[in-house]
Parts: structure tokens; sequence; C-alpha cells
């Protein structure tokens, strides 16, 4: 995968916990608009963008098999792996997917999905192989402690698309000059997904927890960093649920790849706001668990915040609802000029809403998170963030922001915010205090923070329990470090 902050960028030095950012540099460069008589404003732009961008917001990950979490270290990693359903215990990892990604072509190992987008979603099961004469039993060994006797690279070894659903766009019609939806549309559109539920229910099947974990991944994604990335936490989780990847049209690359992987984040939408219902339609899922990271946050957040208003138009839940029910004879207004709250987490079964290193400004996150009350859409939302995200501070330099959610403070929010945010409590923001791996992908990646979001989603342990022992230095935060759940006598 791609390596996230160049080493050798200029723009970097080396500070007290690992690479940090010498913005001054941009900031002098972009003040001076002349040499002599010659304007210096259109090289900056060459070549001072071109690099913030392909800095900006790389994956990066190693080749080799994430390191082992220190939640599942030891006899407690045992347990787990021993409880992973028969089926399950293979040396390769099997993975869910829904994409909208158009094929590029056919390849050994399947279709090949590119960045270009697809009206249609196609959905299916990738194989991850580790290596050559991998054995269950020498997985799970080297799957529960620091050390290793192989190693181990995981690689997308085999792609099976087992179906597609249709665009919502081929069931418009045109009745008396407006655009209406077919009257045999809800049929339709069952028969259409039930390939995808009959495929869901057999992963269902397999194991006792009746829970979908839902991915959304970030900027410049493949196909294949997605499938990669949820594959190698699942796994580390003891292969608990089912794990489906949500892969859009990310990945395009280059001096404009951030710019359309934006609007890529904004088509895709539609197509996840109807994944979501799908889950939440099918019978036998229980709970839904989305953790979305970095671009990815704006996707899931949007697509969720529209189901909410959704939720709450049909429940009358905001004064438009309930205006437009009153002109229609439905209903009247509340004489209390109150209105129902909208149970949206029940309506989208949805457990957990995990928001990792947001790459989304911090004021629109204000006031879409909190100003549309986004924050009762779930059980429980969680929003890891860290200081030393260095992806973010590019986009803080690029998009002029007054900061990225993934990498805000404490001190960003005023002493009547905080304390507001410190009782409600289906929220919690955990500060991410580690070094020594990716400053952007630290959720996926580092041994502490893993530990954390595998008790989140796995145990549904609340921050500052016994199974998460998160440190609380103020009111409405929470910390772990380097050394979270990091066994003693651990190297």
């Amino acid at each position: 995968m791609r390596g996230e902050v160049a080493a050798h960028s200029p723009a970097i030095a080396h500070g007290n916990r690992g690479r940090r950012i010498n913005w001054e540099i941009f900031d002098q460069a972009q003040q001076l608009d002349t040499i002599g008589n010659m304007n210096i404003r259109p090289l900056y732009r060459l070549i001072a963008v071109p690099c913030v961008v392909s800095l900006l917001f790389l994956t990066a990950c190693s080749n080799k098999l994430i390191p082992t979490p220190y939640a599942a270290y030891g006899e407690e990693g045992l347990r787990s792996f021993a409880q992973t359903p028969a089926e399950l215990q293979t040396p390769e990892i099997p993975i869910l997917y829904v994409t909208d990604r158009v094929v590029d072509k056919q390849g050994p190992t399947g279709p090949k999905y590119g960045h270009k987008r697809s009206r249609d979603m196609a959905f299916g099961e990738a194989e991850i192989s580790l290596g050559k004469d991998v054995t269950w039993d020498q997985l799970v060994a080297d799957s529960t402690g620091p050390t290793r006797s192989r190693t181990y690279v995981p690689q997308v070894s085999k792609v099976v698309e087992a179906g597609t659903i249709k665009s919502i766009i081929t069931k418009v019609t045109v009745e008396n000059g407006s655009l209406r939806f077919a009257a045999d549309t809800l049929a339709k559109l069952q028969q259409e997904q039930q390939p995808f539920n009959d495929l869901l229910s057999s992963w269902l099947a397999r194991t006792e927890r009746k829970e979908v974990l839902l991915f959304i991944h970030g900027y410049n994604n493949t196909f294949d960093d997605a499938i990669l990335r949820l594959a190698q936490a699942w796994h580390f989780g003891g292969r608990k649920g089912v794990p489906v990847v949500y892969t859009w049209p990310a990945g395009s690359g280059g001096l404009k790849g951030y710019a359309y992987d934006r609007e890529s984040g904004e088509f895709t939408t539609v197509h996840l706001k109807r994944l979501l219902v799908m889950l939440a339609m099918h019978p036998d899922v229980e709970r839904v668990h989305v953790i979305s990271h970095s671009r990815g946050t704006d996707v899931a957040l949007t697509s969720i915040r529209e189901l909410h208003d959704e939720v709450r138009g049909a429940l009358r839940a905001t004064p438009l609802a309930v205006r437009a029910a009153t002109l229609d004879g439905d209903t009247v207004p509340p004489e209390d000029g109150t209105f129902a709250p909208a149970n949206t987490a029940a309506a989208l079964k949805l457990a957990t809403f995990v928001l990792a290193a947001p790459d989304l400004d911090l004021e629109v996150f204000i006031q879409r998170f909190f100003g549309e009350n986004v924050v009762r859409a779930a059980e429980r939302v969680v929003i890891y963030f860290s200081e030393e995200d260095e992806a973010l501070g590019l986009a803080d330099w690029l998009f002029r922001s007054k900061r990225r959610v993934g990498a805000m403070r404490i001190e960003d929010f005023p002493e009547s915010e905080r304390s507001m945010l410190a009782q409600v409590s289906s929220l919690e923001l955990v500060n991410a205090k580690v070094s020594g791996y990716t400053s952007h992908s630290y959720i996926l990646q580092h041994p502490a923070a893993l530990s954390d979001l595998t008790r989140l989603i796995g145990e549904r342990a609340k921050a500052g329990s016994e199974r998460r022992p998160l440190v609380k230095p103020t009111a409405g935060l929470w910390e772990l470090d380097n050394d979270y759940l990091k066994p003693k006598d651990t190297p």
C-alpha cells in the first residue's frame, strides 16, 4: 500500500515524537508573489500544490501482517481464536464486499475494480492469502504474541462477484410531466436485493454473533487496500460477526486525485444509504457496527445524517415535517412545540458508529453532527483523533481549516460545549496519543489503538470500564497511549 508522508520532503523535520511537518516553509513561499520581475505565484502552485496533494491522506500500511494488538496477546487471544467458527478457522481470511467501482478488467484472481464510478452496486466475496504453507494453528500462535515464526504478507488472492444491484435511477418513470417511481418499484427492489440477502444469510449462519462489521475507507484507497485493512483487523478480533467492506470509487491518484475522491464521496452516499437500509431490513442481523476512516468518515456521516433526517421526517420530529403533514391534512402541530425524538439507532440497528482520524472540517462537523443531533443516530458514537496526525495537518493547511476533527484538541471547544459533551453518555471522544506507527492509520495498525477498537466492537465495552481502562484527563475526553492494554513484561 501507499506511504503516508514522504520522509524526504523538505517540509518535514524531526520532532520529539517523530516526523513533524514544517508548515512555515509552505506559508513563507506562498507569501512571495515575485522574484525580481518574475511572477512566481503560478510556479508555487505548480510545485507546492502537487506536493501537498501527493502527501495528503496516503494510507500507509506495511506489506506485512500488522502487529498483533495487545488485546490479543497470550491466553486471551488463544481463547478468542478457539471460539472462531469452525468454517472460518482457515489460513485464508474471507471478506464480504459491496462496491460501486467499475471493473477495469478481469484478472487471474477475479475482477479488478478501479476508481471509476458505477451507478450499480456489485457485491461478492474476497479471499486474503497470508503466504504459502500457512496452517491455522501456526497462524493462531503467531497472532497472539509480539514475535512470529515467519513473515506473513497479506494479498487479495481471490475475488468472486456474486451479483449486482441496479441503480435506483432505473426505476424512475415520467408521469404527467413529473419524475416518479414506478408502481412496482418496491417489489423489484426486494427481488434485486435478494441474492445479497441470501449471501449475507449464509455468512450469518456461520457465526453465533449476528452482527455486521461495516468498514468505510478513506481517500486514495484501492479496492485491495480496503479489503486488506478490514481483513486484518477482523482476524485479530477473533473473526466474530460478518465483515463487510464498503469500497467506494477512490484511488485515482495524481494531482486531481483528492478532488476526484471528494466528489466520489458525494456520489457514493446514495449507495451507502441503500446498503445501510438493506442491512437494517435483514431479519437475521441484530446489530450493525460502522467503522469509518479518514475521508470515509464524511461518506459515512453524510449517509447516516440523511437517513436520520428521513426518520425524523417520518416521525414528524422536525418543524418542516410537521408543517408538510399539516398541509396534507395528516396531523396537527404539537401544541407544546415539542417533537417526537427520532429513534434512528433502532431503525438502522446501528450499535456503534466509529469515526477514526476524521477528515472533516471541525466547524462543518459541529454544524452537521450536533446541530442536527446525529449523535442520536447510533447507540454509541466514538471519535478517535490525534494531534500527531500529520496527514490531517496537511489538510488544515491546504483548505485553511480551523482544524480537522481527526487532529482536534479539547481546547477547540468552549468550556460550555465541553460541559455539554461530557453529559452525552452515548458519545466518546478518544485522543490516541500513540507514536511509532503511521500517524493517520493508527486505528487499524497500532497495537494499542486497535486493541481499544477490538474491545469496543467485540465486547461493547464502555470507555473507562475494566475492559477499556482509558484515562480521563478531563470531563468529556478519554486518552490512550502507546502502552495502553500492553501486558506487563512485554518488550
